[in-house]
């Protein structure tokens, strides 16, 4: 008889990988609800045993895990490095920023556990939104102008291109240091509230029109679209992030999937799924960035779904099955718990 698989599923933020005296509020609510729905999937398909780690300071939240580890951010790499030991395959939900992601997903790489998601290294491309643009642009596919800029040369850059622009971190999770520049004072503000934007920050034409992900599941050889989800994000000094609903039904969806699908394949490498970030206006789609990892859709997802997202997780990467057909059901509505 051959044995049940044992799955790793690591959340960084409310699993013990965050090193700072205090847990972003925000982005450790987004955490949590993302592992609680996906151990909740795994759990429902039946097929496999779960471990996951826990936040030595979240121990009062429970898990619906076959075993809970409880750790300190001290001790996290080391943890993780040993848990893999005993497990068949790895899911890690983690921000792309500062290279996390890819670092835990290369260290299962490195243990031979088999990812329930994109490779190391189209984790690398897909983080460095400067990396991305450049991809899409030279593929032809639609996206707003975008200029990397110095720090130091941000000012004078901008006032060249002409104001409103976006300005946002090469790498980032979410909303994290985004924000609508309207002049030179905004711009100057901004440099001095966040140090995420480096040595280097982004600028980024401003275009009006309802943000938008698509949700896909990706085999080796193959892309399905699971859904178009709306994206309720104010715009201000700083964007911010303020729900969803899934599904997203307008004129433009087909097109918005066509391009989805046309910007992932781009980065090899990409596997389970993975969520594309894009505009839709009155003259067309336009893309903005890919997120290589489960995304806060998946918590509305998954209610309205007619498979198990669990289970085509582990079909498309394990297996390299995709669903036949994907049927949505009613209307999921995302509160604010943090960022896409």
């Amino acid at each position: 008889m051959t044995p049940t698989p044992n799955i790793l599923i690591h959340e960084y933020i409310s699993g013990g990988g965050w090193p700072d005296h205090k847990l972003p509020e925000k982005l450790m609510a987004e955490g949590l609800s993302m592992l609680r729905t996906i151990l909740a999937d795994f759990r429902d398909w039946g097929k496999t045993t779960v471990t996951t780690t826990r936040d030595q300071r979240l121990t009062a939240f429970s898990l619906p895990a076959d075993r809970v580890v409880d750790l300190d951010s001290s001790n996290h790499y080391e943890t993780l490095k040993h848990l893999s030991k005993e497990c068949t395959a790895a899911l890690i939900i983690a921000p792309e920023s500062d290279g996390i992601l890819e670092r835990l997903s290369l260290l299962m790489e490195q243990q031979k556990v088999q990812l329930l998601g994109s490779s190391p290294g189209s984790i690398a491309k897909a983080a460095n939104k400067w990396d991305c643009y450049r991809i899409f642009h030279q593929a032809g596919l639609a996206t707003p102008d975008t200029w990397c800029v110095s720090t130091k040369s941000a000012i004078k850059r901008a006032e060249q291109i002409g104001y409103p622009l976006v300005l946002k971190p090469i790498d980032g999770v979410g909303c994290e240091g985004v924000g609508l520049i309207n002049d030179t004072t905004s711009l100057l503000l901004a440099l001095e509230k966040y140090s995420c934007y480096k040595d280097h920050l982004l600028l980024q034409r401003y275009i009006k029109g309802h943000h938008v992900s698509v949700s896909l599941l990706i085999s080796k050889n193959a892309i399905t679209c699971l859904s178009l989800n709306k994206q309720s994000i104010h715009i201000g000094s700083s964007f911010t992030y303020q729900g969803g609903e899934i599904p997203f039904i307008c004129s433009r969806q087909q097109e918005a999937f066509d391009l989805a699908k046309r910007a992932a394949s781009l980065l090899p490498g990409l596997k389970g799924y993975v969520g594309v970030d894009m505009l839709i206006t009155d003259k067309g789609c336009y893309l903005i960035e890919i997120n290589p990892r489960l995304t806060t859709s998946y918590t509305g997802l998954r209610k309205v779904v007619n498979v198990n997202l669990a289970g085509a997780i582990w079909d498309a990467s394990i297996e390299g099955i995709l669903p036949q057909k994907i049927c949505l059901s009613g209307k999921a509505l995302l509160k604010n718990e943090g960022s896409e």
